[in-house]
């Protein structure tokens, strides 16, 4: 297999997943980092492989369901990420802290909408958080099944459950 991992048609690349580990560690290195609780070695990768999968999933959804994320809604949650972590200039930090590449913000944050916007759809109908939890959830794990995720063996197996994928150690969840 040359791919980290397939969903349905699509190839998660061997690079891309590097790319993302290879930039979190590089960031990594900006930063005293001995006072944070870091993923390292297969579990980052693991966790990053995770990610990505489960970013893709969460856009099939998007799309299936008519979630839209707009430029003014991202704009909108980056300053109120601003806010929480005592702005801008501290992005780069809380991003090593999270073990977040730079160039997957944008994604971490279209993620987060597409759930809030799942979320908010849910609550609307009377849901409260734990059955909103649940509801997501098994919105993502029939998805993942549906597409057929398939990981390299390298990194483990996808569980459609957890929504991680669980290495010969252990999980890692997004």
């Amino acid at each position: 297999m040359d791919s980290a991992a397939t969903v349905g048609d699509t190839e998660i690349k061997l690079e891309t997943l590097q790319g993302r580990v290879d930039s979190i560690l590089a960031e990594r290195l900006k930063f005293d980092t001995s006072q944070m609780q870091l993923e390292n070695g297969d579990v980052l990768a693991r966790a990053q492989l995770a990610f990505l999968i489960s970013n893709f999933i969460l856009d099939e959804i998007a799309k299936e369901t008519g979630i839209e994320v707009t430029k003014s809604d991202l704009e909108a949650y980056r300053l109120e990420i601003y806010g929480s972590i005592g702005g801008e200039p501290r992005l780069p930090e809380a991003l090593v802290n999270a073990s977040i590449a730079p160039e997957a913000l944008e994604d971490v944050m279209r993620r987060d909408l597409i759930l809030r916007k799942i979320g908010t759809t849910l609550a609307e109908s009377g849901a409260d958080d734990a059955t909103i939890n649940q509801a997501i959830q098994g919105l993502v794990s029939r998805k993942s099944d549906e597409l057929k995720v398939v990981v390299n063996p390298r990194y483990g197996k996808w569980d459609a459950n957890s929504i991680s994928v669980i290495g010969k150690i252990g999980r890692a969840h997004v």
